[in-house]
C-alpha cells in the first residue's frame, strides 16, 4: 500500500459544501497528515498569513487550506466541535490524533491582526506542524526516513527554532527544535561550531540528531558528577503542587522539594511563588543512597553564584541560564495595531473593494433614489450603494418608467397596481388617466387594441415597482450584513488586544512571583542573621525507636483530646503495628504526622465512626457496593478511614479490626490505593 500523497498546492475552500466536507475530514480517524487551516480576515480576499510560504516550509508534512470568512466559515464552524473553529483571520493546525476534538488547547489558535503579523504566525504554524508530525511519526520514524542516510556536519548557526548545519558532503541541512528535546529551546542544546551526527531526510533536508542525545541515566550521572553537595545549582520548575515543587536539574532528572525546604512561612502559597518553566537557584544537600535533594530557603541569590548548568551534548551550551527577568523593568505596553477594515460585500463587482469609510443609512437610501450607476459623491466622500453593491433602480428619464411615488390626489395621476387589480376584478369601471383630456375632444369608449396595450403598460409598471422594492430590501439586507461584518471585525480586533494584554499580564505576574519569592528568601535570611528566623523547632523525639515514639505520641494525643471525665469510657484499644505501617507513614507525604496521630486516637477510642468527615467504611475487594469486604483467615476485617477530604490524591489510613476488639495498623496510602 502506497502512502497518501500530500497536496503540493494550497487548497482554497470556495463553497459551504466544501467547508462541511473539510470539517468532516478533519474529524475522520486515520487521517495521516496534519492540516493547516488559515482563514481570511472579514472583508479581505486573502489572509494576512502567506499560505504559500507556510506550505513551502511544511512541504510533505501537512496540507494547507485557506477558508474565507463569511458564509463559508460559518458552515465550517457548524460542523466542528466547540472551540475548534477558525474564522476572522485566525489559523490553527489540526493534528492526526484527534486529541484536539476534546482538548482544543492541543490545537492552539493563532491570530493575525494585520500583515505585520505574518512572520510571527507563520513561525508558530510551522512549529505546530513539526511538533504534530513528530508525534504522528511522520518525521523521525522509519516510514519517513526509509531513504535517509546517516551523516555528520557542523552547526553553522541558529535562527529561532532552527539550526543550519553544513554536512560533511558539502551540502546543508536543518535541525528542527521539535526533533530534539521537548520543551527545551534549540539554543540550549546546540551552539555554532558543534559537531553533530544524525539521520538525514534527503527530501526535506532535516537532520534528526536524537540519536546523539543522552538518556535519563546518563543525564543523572552527569548531574551527580557536575554538582557537588553544598553547591548552588540551576534548575527549572516543572510542576507546582500545594506542598512541594518538582525541579529539573536536567531534562527528565526531577527532584521533589517540599515546602519546608522552600519557605518557613505557612501563609505562603507555592503557586504564588513559582511558575512552571521558571529557572531557579537551589542548593544541593545530602540525600540517602544515590538520590538527589535540594533546598531553596537558604539560597541568597545576591551572593550565592550558581555553578554553570550541565551541557546536554559535548561542546554544547549550558542547558539553563540564570533568570534575570525579575530584576528588569518590564517594557511598556506597545499599542495594539489593527489593520484597516476593508469590506467586500457579496454582489460587489469583481475587483471593487470599498474604501472602508463609514456609511450612513440615510445617505444610502437617498442614493437609491437619486444616484446613477458608477457615480461617486462629488466631494469624494462615502461610496454610494451602487459603488458597494451595483444595485440601482431604473433611472428616470425619457423613455423610462418613472419611479413610483405619491402624486396629488386631485388631478391627473398614473394608475397604481391597486387600480389595475380593482379594474380586473370589476370593481372599477375605468383606470385613472396620467394626463388631462384635450379640450374639445369628446369622451368616447377606448378601442380594445389600445385598452390592451394600456393594461400591459400598467402591469409592467406594477412589476417594475415590485422589482424596485425588492432591490431596496436586498440593499437593506446587504447594508445590515456589511454592518455585522464591521462589528465582527471590530470584536476580533478587541479579542486580539485583550489576548495580548493577557499575555503581557501573565509575563508580569511570573516576574512578580519570582521577585516576591526572592524578597521573602532575603527576608528569611536577614531574620536568621538577626537570630530570629521564625522557623518552627525540629520535631522533638523522646524515644530512639520509631514504634515507641509513635506510641508515645498517640498516648499524648489521647490525653489531650479526650476530656478527663470521659477517659474511663474512652480508653485506647489495644493495637499493634503492621509490618509496613511505619514505612508508609514516612514515605507518604502531603499529610502531617499530627493529623495521622489524631486520627489514630479517634479510631482506637471508637469515635471515628461518629465523625462524618473521617468517612469510615470497610475496605472491599472491588469498587462495587456488592463486592465482599476484605477479610483475613483469622477473621480480621480491613477498614479504611479518611485522613484528608476534598484534596487531590487524598490520603487514607487502612487498619484491621481483629476479633476481640483489638486493632492492627496496616498502612497510610493515597486515595487510589485500595490494597490493605
Amino acid at each position: 500500500m502506497t502512502e497518501a500523497r500530500v497536496p503540493a498546492r494550497v487548497r482554497h475552500v470556495a463553497s459551504e459544501g466544501q467547508a462541511r466536507e473539510l470539517a468532516s475530514a478533519l474529524q475522520r480517524p486515520g487521517r495521516d497528515r496534519p492540516v493547516v487551516v488559515i482563514s481570511t480576515p472579514a472583508g479581505h480576499d486573502t489572509p494576512f498569513v502567506d499560505p504559500q510560504r507556510v506550505l513551502d516550509d511544511v512541504a510533505g508534512l501537512a496540507e494547507v487550506v485557506v477558508i474565507p470568512t463569511g458564509d463559508v466559515s460559518w458552515a465550517f464552524s457548524s460542523g466542528m466541535p466547540p472551540d475548534t473553529q477558525v474564522y476572522g483571520g485566525a489559523s490553527r493546525v489540526y493534528g492526526t490524533d484527534l486529541e484536539w476534538v476534546h482538548h482544543p488547547r492541543r490545537s492552539p489558535l493563532h491570530f493575525a491582526y494585520s500583515p505585520d503579523e505574518d512572520a510571527r504566525v507563520h513561525d508558530r504554524l510551522v512549529g505546530d506542524v513539526m511538533r504534530l508530525a513528530v508525534r504522528a511519526g511522520i518525521v523521525g520514524s522509519p516510514r519517513a526516513a526509509a531513504d535517509a542516510a546517516v551523516t555528520g556536519g557542523t552547526v553553522l548557526g541558529l535562527l529561532g527554532s532552527r539550526a543550519l548545519v553544513s554536512t560533511d558532503d558539502g551540502g546543508q541541512a536543518t535541525v528542527a527544535e521539535e526533533l530534539v528535546l521537548p520543551d527545551v529551546p534549540l539554543g540550549s542544546v546546540l551552539a555554532p561550531g558543534m559537531r553533530v551526527t544524525g539521520v538525514l531526510d534527503p527530501a526535506r533536508r532535516l537532520l534528526d540528531i536524537r540519536g546523539m542525545l543522552p538518556d535519563g541515566a546518563a543525564l543523572r550521572r552527569a548531574v551527580h558528577a557536575a554538582y557537588r553537595v553544598g553547591q548552588v545549582v540551576l534548575g527549572r520548575i516543572e510542576t507546582v503542587e500545594d506542598d512541594a515543587v518538582r525541579i529539573a536539574l536536567a531534562p527528565g532528572v526531577l527532584v521533589r522539594v517540599r515546602r519546608a525546604e522552600i519557605t518557613g512561612n505557612d501563609l505562603d502559597l507555592l503557586g504564588d511563588l513559582f511558575t512552571p518553566g521558571e529557572v531557579v537557584a537551589a542548593r544541593r544537600v545530602p540525600a540517602p543512597l544515590d538520590g538527589l535533594a535540594l533546598r531553596l530557603d537558604d539560597v541568597d541569590e545576591s551572593q550565592d553564584e550558581p555553578v554553570p548548568a550541565i551541557a546536554l551534548l559535548d561542546g554544547g551550551p549550558p542547558w539553563l541560564e540564570p533568570d534575570h527577568s525579575a530584576a528588569e523593568e518590564p517594557p511598556p505596553e506597545p499599542p495594539v495595531r489593527l489593520g484597516p477594515v476593508r469590506v467586500r460585500p457579496d454582489g460587489a463587482p469583481d475587483g471593487s473593494v470599498s474604501d472602508g469609510r463609514g456609511l450612513d443609512a440615510d445617505a444610502l437610501d437617498q442614493a437609491v433614489v437619486d444616484g446613477a450607476p458608477g457615480e461617486r459623491a462629488p466631494d469624494g466622500g462615502a461610496p454610494t450603494p451602487a459603488d458597494l453593491f451595483s444595485v440601482r433602480p431604473t433611472p428616470a428619464g425619457p423613455g423610462a418608467s418613472p419611479v413610483p411615488g405619491p402624486l396629488p390626489a386631485d388631478g391627473p395621476r398614473a394608475p397604481t397596481p391597486a387600480d389595475v387589480a380593482a379594474w380586473h376584478a370589476g370593481e372599477q369601471d375605468a383606470l385613472p388617466s396620467p394626463s388631462a383630456p384635450s379640450p374639445g375632444v369628446a369622451d368616447s369608449p377606448a378601442e380594445p387594441p389600445g385598452k390592451a396595450a394600456r393594461d400591459l403598460s400598467l402591469s409592467l409598471d406594477a412589476a417594475k415597482s415590485q422589482v424596485a422594492a425588492l432591490a431596496k430590501e436586498l440593499l437593506d439586507d446587504k447594508v445590515k450584513r456589511h454592518q455585522v461584518e464591521l462589528e465582527v471585525d471590530r470584536l476580533l480586533g478587541r479579542v486580539g488586544e485583550l489576548t495580548e494584554r493577557l499575555e503581557r499580564a501573565e509575563r508580569r505576574a511570573e516576574q512578580q512571583a519570582t521577585a516576591l519569592r526572592k524578597a521573602r528568601q532575603e527576608a528569611a535570611r536577614l531574620r536568621r542573621r538577626l537570630g530570629d528566623a521564625g522557623d518552627e523547632p525540629p520535631e522533638e523525639r523522646f524515644f530512639p525507636d520509631d514504634e515507641d515514639q509513635l506510641r508515645f505520641e498517640v498516648l499524648t494525643e489521647w490525653a489531650r483530646a479526650i476530656p478527663a471525665a470521659e477517659k474511663a469510657g474512652r480508653p485506647l484499644a489495644p493495637y499493634t503495628l503492621g509490618p509496613r505501617f511505619l514505612a508508609s507513614l514516612a514515605d507518604v507525604e502531603g499529610v502531617s504526622r499530627e493529623r495521622v496521630v489524631w486520627t489514630l486516637v479517634m479510631v482506637l477510642t471508637g469515635l471515628a465512626p461518629e465523625m462524618n468527615g473521617l468517612q469510615v467504611h470497610r475496605l472491599r475487594t472491588g469498587s462495587g457496593g456488592d463486592d465482599p469486604v476484605r477479610q483475613r483467615d483469622d477473621g480480621a476485617v480491613c477498614w479504611r478511614v479518611a485522613l484528608q477530604v476534598n484534596t487531590p490524591s487524598a490520603r487514607r489510613l487502612h487498619y484491621w479490626r481483629l476479633p476481640g476488639g483489638s486493632f492492627e495498623l496496616s498502612r497510610v496510602v493515597l486515595h487510589d490505593d485500595v490494597e490493605p
